[in-house]
């Protein structure tokens, strides 16, 4: 018997059942389902709103930040310019043009929305006014201190307008505070406290009163900033999750504290002293704090910027995840009271449905029944099997596009991605290349060792092409053990080829076969035949391929490991370059080098002061080869290497025979070329010591030749091995000068001794008054830094005469003499006379020719 309770529950809802059992069934889901919906959509709409106003407050803080970050930096410009101009040994001034720059483009970016625009103009024109300013020291200075008061306004102004005090979280907080206060503050006052010593020197009556209270408020602002700093980074290093944003910030706040802490000694000791004459102390000391107070403003506004940037993804993400969850949710809903109405409605059918869908081919179908009936098992059981052929089918297509063993592309889908490359190279005019790679000596270990040794070497190829061919690139495996490499968009044909022999080297190396009796080692190789797209006028996949199975049948014909290309042009062009590499091997191994002389002569005192030492290469068949053959392809190659030590050590061997043996050659110096390729490998300067103690040659009389292009692609890394050089008593000149991007400020901490004016200019003399021009400029730069000077290629009188006219009295060239083999130039030097002192030296050949060659 039904309960009182009950009874009460059904009188309560009797009303909202008869309301709901006069609907239809679709009529009764969409009232439920906006009962539900709209209150979700409402909230969620509350917080999404809400997290975007979160996302714009951050992101008018990042915009604050990237106004003041440039800002901070032009602060400590402006820092520096004043110093400059109350420095008396100091007359120049700090170009400030980059800085300002930077500020016009933040300014231009986010000064209308920051509202900063007017106050940048107004820093803008004081720091201007500023570096117009003349008259004594303490107007300069007062000048300076105007601009800098205008820049903190600035500074003060962009992060007000960007809500950067307003911050929520106590480490951005903490580090915005930094960025905006106390930086400007820590370099403007670090700065003052230096300059307004040296305006005190400057003046008659010294550290007057006035200049010791600045320096003591100076010292008092400093050292409360610095314990502000301390604070706010404390707070920053608890706070920050971000374990890296927090050691680079934390560590170059404490070169920053370490810098603050030695200037507050220092004007300690100076308001103490009441001296003046510290201006350096002190210059030293801020100098340090501007360096390090610019470079924590730089990585605290990176931090910055980083925080705030993850904080606005957290934002946005919070926010897509609520919409994503809300969508889901109610597509959800949707989806379970679809479902549930239509499983009271004609479940039969939708199995049908389904049934005849799959059978079209459609195995994304499924059926969707809700009820707890047979017809659900009937659904459950449908479901599984149609996925279940969905996953065979998908694995069916895997394996018909790939190899099962090297999971490599098979030959259809090699055809798929070549036919893509020709389309592409057919848009764009650029060549595809084709490598078909066909392993030399599979079929012995397939045979001796089983096809489980096989497998596994068939393996270890796949691993390494894909270890050798850049992105972009397609690597399948035709059949057996033919592999194939498809390259789009090649930049020059050599890289096909290029790579073609880094596989061949790397296939020649051992592989190891693991096996229950024991690991062996197996070796290889391979043959490789290249074709490309350009070999054909309507090139398709099963010809460019083709075309690369030819060559590599013709490699395999011609001894096995080697790379063959199809087309007789490129072909002819690809084999001479491999033809030179091979035998400029064997010739480096051989001893076919040549060691060729050519003077150097002092032309203001008459008298030959040394020999360069020049590569020639006597070949078994094309007779003495100049440099223009080969050293390209010894730079490519690498074979430069071996090539250069051996000219070294020749030319060093032969220099101290005629030192020993000869009086002429006395005293005489050698001079040899070194490529860039050979400066930059670890083993020059080892090698350069074993020549001398091997050749017996002083270091003294050694001069090596290096081009300022060499120096300059890494100039850290030259400036070491420079010095490591100049330590063995070895002598530097800069080779080529004035043809590459010099860097004066570089030149003066190379520890070079001499440069080379370059033939080109030489070549102009008496002809080209801009080629006179440079020279005489060169000639001004050497005197000026105390650099010896040296041109090449001369190869008239006039040259020779306007050279002198110029100052450059050490020369070479034709006019003096072609290069010769040893014994040759011993001929020379013993019957050469030179000209009277204060004239020329005669000249040894008055034979015409090229002037140089390195």
């Amino acid at each position: 018997m039904p309960s009182r309770r009950m009874l009460s529950a059904r009188h309560l809802f009797r009303p909202a059942a008869a309301l709901v059992g006069r609907l239809k069934y679709a009529q009764k889901f969409v009232v439920v389902g906006l009962v539900l919906l709209i209150p979700l959509g409402l909230v969620t709409q509350a917080y999404v709103g809400l997290q975007r106003s979160q996302i714009a407050f951050s992101a008018k803080e990042r915009r604050g930040v990237s106004m003041i970050a440039p800002l901070i930096g032009l602060m400590s410009g402006v820092v520096q310019a004043r110093h400059l101009s109350v420095t008396p040994a100091d007359d120049g001034a700090l170009d400030l043009a980059p800085q300002i720059r930077r500020a016009d483009s933040a300014d231009h970016q986010l000064g209308s929305l920051l509202r900063t625009t007017a106050a940048w103009q107004t820093a803008r024109q004081r720091i201007e006014e500023a570096g117009r300013t003349r008259g004594s020291a303490a107007d300069r200075y007062r000048a300076w201190n105007t601009a800098a008061d205008a820049l903190t306004a600035l500074i003060t102004r962009a992060g007000d307008a960007s809500n950067l005090t307003l911050d929520p979280d106590l480490d951005t907080y903490y580090l915005m505070d930094v960025l905006q206060f106390r930086l400007p503050v820590v370099l403007d006052t670090a700065g003052r406290s230096a300059d307004r010593d040296l305006v005190a020197a400057s003046t008659p009556q010294g550290l007057d009163a006035d200049a010791v209270i600045e320096l003591g408020l100076a010292n008092g602002v400093l050292s409360s900033t610095r314990a502000v700093v301390a604070r706010a980074m404390g707070t920053f290093a608890a706070k920050t999750a971000d374990r890296s944003l927090r050691d680079a910030t934390v560590a170059e706040y404490r070169r920053l504290d370490d810098a603050m802490a030695a200037l507050g000694t220092d004007l300690t000791d100076t308001i103490k002293l009441r001296r003046t004459g510290t201006g350096d102390v002190l210059a030293r000391a801020a100098g340090q704090v501007r360096i390090e107070a610019g470079k924590l403003g730089e990585v605290t506004a990176r931090s910055l910027d980083q925080l705030l940037a993850v904080r606005i993804d957290g934002f946005a993400t919070n926010s897509r995840h609520v919409q994503i969850g809300t969508a889901l949710a109610a597509a959800l809903a949707v989806y379970l009271f679809a479902g549930f109405y239509l499983s009271v409605s004609a479940p039969i059918r939708r199995i049908v449905a389904t049934l005849q869908a799959v059978a079209g081919g459609d195995l994304t179908r499924r059926v969707t029944v809700t009820t707890h009936d047979e017809l659900s098992f009937v659904a459950n059981a449908l479901n599984d099997t149609v996925a279940k052929t969905e996953a065979a089918t998908a694995l069916l297509a895997e394996q018909a596009t790939h190899d099962a063993l090297t999971g490599l592309p098979n030959r259809v889908l090699v055809l798929t991605r070549l036919q893509q490359a020709l389309d592409v190279a057919a848009k764009t005019g650029q060549q595809m290349g084709v490598l078909f790679i066909d392993l030399d000596r599979f079929k012995a270990i397939n045979d001796s060792q089983g096809h489980e040794a096989g497998d596994q070497v068939l393996c270890v190829v796949a691993r390494r092409l894909g270890e050798l061919v850049p992105p972009g690139g397609t690597i399948g495996r035709l059949a057996g053990d033919e592999f194939v490499v498809v390259m789009p968009a090649l930049a020059d044909p050599t890289e096909a080829v290029e790579l073609g022999e880094r596989v061949i080297a790397s296939l020649s190396r051992p592989i190891t076969i693991v096996s229950a009796l024991g690991d062996r080692e197996a070796n290889v190789g391979a043959s490789i035949g290249v074709s490309f797209s350009g070999d054909s006028a309507d090139p398709d996949p099963d010809s460019v391929l083709r075309d690369a199975d030819v060559a590599m049948y013709r490699a395999k014909q011609r001894g096995y490991g080697r790379v063959e290309v199809f087309g007789e042009a490129l072909r002819v062009a690809v084999e001479r370059r491999l033809t030179v590499q091979a035998e400029l091997r064997t010739a480096i191994d051989t001893d076919e080098l040549r060691v060729h002389y050519q003077p150097v002569v002092d032309t203001a005192q008459g008298r030959v002061l040394g020999f360069e030492a020049l590569a020639r290469w006597q070949h078994p068949t094309r007779g003495l080869l100049e440099p223009a053959e080969f050293i390209d392809v010894a730079e490519q190659s690498g074979l430069i290497i071996a090539l250069g030590a051996e000219i070294l050590a020749r030319s060093c061997e032969q220099m101290a025979q005629w030192h020993v043996s000869r009086p002429e050659f006395h005293n005489l110096r050698l001079t040899v070329n070194v490529s860039g390729a050979q400066f930059s490998h670890p083993s020059f300067v080892p090698t350069i010591a074993s020549v001398l103690e091997s050749t017996g040659l002083t270091p003294d009389a050694l001069w090596l030749e290096i081009t300022e292009t060499s120096l300059m692609a890494d100039a850290e890394a030259a400036s070491e091995t420079l010095s490591a050089i100049r330590a063995l008593g070895v002598h530097l000149v800069i080779d080529d000068f004035g043809t590459g991007y010099s860097s004066l400020a570089y030149l003066r901490r190379f520890p070079v001794e001499a440069l080379k004016v370059d033939q080109t200019f030489v070549a102009g003399l008496g002809e080209d008054r801009e080629n006179e021009a440079i020279i005489a400029m060169i000639v001004s730069l050497a005197r000026t830094l105390g650099l010896y000077l040296v041109a090449e290629g001369v190869e008239t009188e006039e040259q020779l005469k306007r050279l002198g006219e110029l100052g450059c009295y050490t020369v070479q060239g034709y006019y003096f003499g072609a290069s010769a083999d040893a014994r040759a130039t011993e001929a020379e030097m013993a019957r050469h006379v030179m000209a009277a002192p204060g004239r020329h030296a005669a000249p040894v050949h008055h034979q015409r020719g090229p002037s140089h060659a390195s």
